[in-house]
């Protein structure tokens, strides 16, 4: 079974021959540190290939809107230097990445007040040609490989804040002024929706990979009611657009979300990740609820990389035990850290492939 075929079983709640897993680093400052500069010296598809085979990863992700962890189509690049990297979004706002210590800041946001949404320039889809056509000759090299591959957008909670209002005052305008956030939501999400519907017609895409974290550790960002009023109807179309191109559509959101849990299920997400301990989701209670209808994808902690060998390797056992085999995938909220050690990683690692190959009745 190669690991398209085993992500494909996963998301499909069948039988696999081994769990999958998907694994990169969080930061340019954790594959600098692992990797040296001679990595970022490689082309795109050498460097993806190495970074999958260095983690043995089964999923591939390709970012299409990215920020703020990495490169993507999206964002026009300005200036890269050895320390950090200026983009700017299609609405004029300007984004800063520092490569290390590794810390993402957005410079500008173009919509500071209301009159401002009005005189944001459309977007030009035209633009992006070349950019997709790229994308999909590196998607045909990387598929010839079988990796499952991912293309990653925002979802619409970040989309607004990241590219046209910043998070504050949108957190603001969530509280206060529907109205004005569902206004925000269609000049930023509507783009980045349309571009990823082009991405699966011309690349050979498996999924969609969906970041749009929707709370902190404490809950969502919103109630229930609020979700379903202003972004699940959102999610909704996503989901049913790509899906009628036969793309899965995988769900990123940080923090606490389990009063949301049902509602991504009912959207129809065929993933849910991170699901992180750290963000007190219970991936017991995901499983036992909603396992036999949404892939579990993540469950290992952010803090992997403070951790002992022998707490990791029987954090990763006990995670194995609750949510797998089946409908699940191996995953570190947020990708592993720049602070974790070598001795770490290959525990890490270690633990990795010794519980992924684990069968209900070899459990114990």
């Amino acid at each position: 079974m190669n690991s398209r075929e085993r992500v494909m079983r996963a998301v499909s709640h069948e039988m696999v021959d081994m769990i999958p897993h998907w694994d990169d680093f969080t930061s340019i400052e954790a594959q600098y540190r692992f990797f040296g500069g001679v990595f970022f010296e490689a082309d795109p598809l050498s460097q993806a290939l190495f970074q999958a085979k260095f983690m043995n990863s089964d999923i591939i992700n390709l970012p299409v809107v990215g920020f703020p962890g990495c490169y993507d189509i999206f964002c026009e690049k300005l200036y890269e230097g050895s320390e950090y990297v200026l983009s700017r979004n299609p609405f004029g706002g300007i984004h800063y990445w520092r490569k290390k210590p590794y810390f993402a800041k957005i410079l500008h946001s173009p919509v500071k007040t209301k009159e401002d949404l009005k005189t944001t320039p459309p977007f030009q889809m035209s633009k992006y040609d070349t950019p997709i056509r790229s994308l999909a000759e590196l998607a045909r090299k990387l598929g010839d490989h079988e990796y499952f591959l991912l293309a990653e957008i925002k979802g619409p909670l970040e989309a607004p804040w990241m590219f046209l209002r910043g998070l504050t005052p949108y957190l603001k305008d969530l509280a206060t002024d529907t109205s004005f956030t569902k206004k925000l939501i269609e000049v930023a999400f509507r783009p980045v929706m349309d571009l990823a519907e082009r991405v699966v017609d011309e690349a050979p895409i498996d999924g969609i990979w969906v970041t749009d974290d929707l709370g902190e550790a404490r809950s969502p960002f919103m109630s229930v009611e609020m979700y379903r009023q202003i972004y699940k109807p959102w999610h909704k179309e996503l989901v049913e657009r790509l899906h009628k191109k036969g793309a899965k559509v995988f769900l990123h959101s940080h923090g606490n979300v389990m009063s949301l849990v049902g509602e991504f299920v009912d959207v129809g997400f065929d993933s849910l990740d991170p699901l992180d301990p750290t963000d007190r989701m219970n991936i017991a209670e995901v499983k036992s609820t909603w396992g036999d209808k949404i892939t579990l994808t993540g469950g290992i902690t952010k803090e992997i990389g403070t951790m002992t060998p022998k707490a990791t390797d029987n954090h990763i056992h006990q995670l194995v035990k609750t949510a797998g085999p089946n409908g699940f995938i191996l995953n570190c909220g947020g990708g592993v850290p720049p602070e974790i050690t070598l001795e770490g990683f290959m525990s890490y690692a270690d633990a990795i492939e010794k519980y992924r190959r684990c069968t209900p009745s070899s459990e114990t």
